[in-house]
């Protein structure tokens, strides 16, 4: 061998090594901290609120940083509508929403949306933490968004500026809705006039006379201040429609196994305290709207207003899938 190729020699696995230190040096160095940006439409201090604010908290802690989020609380990344279309583009990271607006997207939430469907809160977190969650996941991740766990969200009952005792008392009133077929239906099949409104438009419409009442839980109703200008509350309880803590299907492609199992158990455990933080919550809230002056109107016997829901069972849940989720859920114990 003559000096030169020994030079060559010593060249050449200098450079082997130099760029197997490099791709060492690669893999050693940590990934680069993600940064996400999530969407509620409540205040911090809301149940929703201290849920997801745990849900980042852990996360946070279990990845050291490395995925970093921050929750624009308070609707500041735009309506409940706007803010599907932007978790399915991408552009919001994670959020949590009411299943009610994904009825005309998302088939399977139509079921937890029927009227007068569950027994109790036990019963609805039993299935949606069950068959029901299953179905809506599926359904749900068809169109980018995938499903982590499942929030509490309240009985909701009418509240209107005259008072509602029977059916018949709806007849003609306006009622302010959400943006979905189902609940215009409803409303409809009651007797009422349904009156789909972004939920931040509600106590200007009430306080104008746009509208002549809305339906939502204790905590809605007081935090809202809408107790102020619709002073009756009727205990209908007629839907109890669990939320769901998502985060996008763009970001959710991009995370390894482990990064997923981190996120999962961590919504989960979000799950669990914005339940406990909801209950005591509805309770303080009732208390309050009581105090200021409120008259509820309590509504013994549902059976009246259940038996009015039938074409609206037969036009939510007369596909196979649904109905026979819809008899699973009744079946439950």
């Amino acid at each position: 061998m003559t000096p030169t190729t020994g030079r060559r020699r010593r060249s050449l696995f200098a450079a082997v090594a130099a760029a197997a230190l490099g791709v060492l040096g690669l893999a050693a160095t940590p990934a680069a901290a993600q940064e996400w940006r999530g969407w509620n439409i409540h205040a911090a201090d809301y149940p929703n609120g201290v849920g997801m604010d745990a849900f980042t908290r852990l996360v946070a802690e279990r990845t050291n940083n490395r995925i970093r989020m921050r929750t624009f609380h308070s609707a500041q990344l735009g309506q409940q509508d706007e803010a599907i279309q932007q978790m399915r583009l991408g552009t919001i990271d994670f959020a949590n929403f009411n299943l009610s607006p994904f009825n005309n997207l998302a088939p399977s939430t139509n079921v937890v949306t029927l009227p007068f469907l569950f027994r109790d809160v036990g019963h609805m977190q039993r299935a949606i933490d069950g068959p029901a969650g299953e179905a809506i996941a599926r359904d749900l991740e068809a169109i980018g968004i995938v499903a982590l766990s499942w929030y509490d969200a309240g009985a909701r009952s009418l509240y209107t500026t005259r008072p509602v005792r029977a059916p018949a008392d709806l007849r003609g009133m306006k009622i302010r809705v959400q943006t979905s077929d189902l609940w215009i239906d409803l409303m409809r099949a009651l007797g009422a006039n349904p009156t789909p409104l972004p939920f931040g438009e509600v106590f200007t419409s009430l306080q104008s006379g746009v509208i002549d009442g809305a339906e939502n839980n204790w905590p809605s109703y007081e935090s809202t201040r809408h107790f102020e200008v619709a002073r009756f509350y009727s205990t209908t309880e007629h839907s109890n429609v669990p939320e769901v803590l998502a985060v996008s299907a763009q970001r959710w492609r991009r995370l390894n196994e482990q990064e997923r199992a981190i996120l999962r158990d961590a919504a989960r455990e979000s799950a669990a305290i914005q339940r406990r933080s909801w209950a005591d919550r509805e309770r303080v809230s009732r208390e309050r709207v009581v105090a200021a002056g409120v008259t509820v109107i309590e509504i013994a016997d549902r059976a009246p207003w259940a038996a009015l829901m039938e074409p609206v069972y037969a036009k939510y849940a007369a596909d196979a899938r649904l109905a026979e989720l819809v008899r699973a859920i009744r079946g439950m114990q």
